[in-house]
């Protein structure tokens, strides 16, 4: 797929922190979305870590750098 560049597109330049924030916020959208239809639960851990479990049994701690799957 072909891009063109042009001036409004380099207007709107976001900061890769701003990406990475764009990001988040989409997975977290995308996990609260799993829960909502009830094949994943929030957990926080004994560590006072948010994790999220999945029906089918695996699990994702979710972490300042990211997410980990850690079952």
């Amino acid at each position: 797929m072909a891009m063109t560049w042009t001036p409004a597109a380099a207007a709107s330049h976001t900061s890769p922190q701003d990406d990475l924030s764009e990001a988040r916020r989409q997975v977290e959208t995308y996990c609260q979305a799993l829960v909502d239809t009830g094949e994943a639960q929030w957990w926080i851990n004994e560590a006072g870590r948010t994790e999220l479990h999945l029906d089918s049994g695996e699990a994702y701690l979710f972490g300042e750098q990211g997410v980990t799957r850690v079952k």
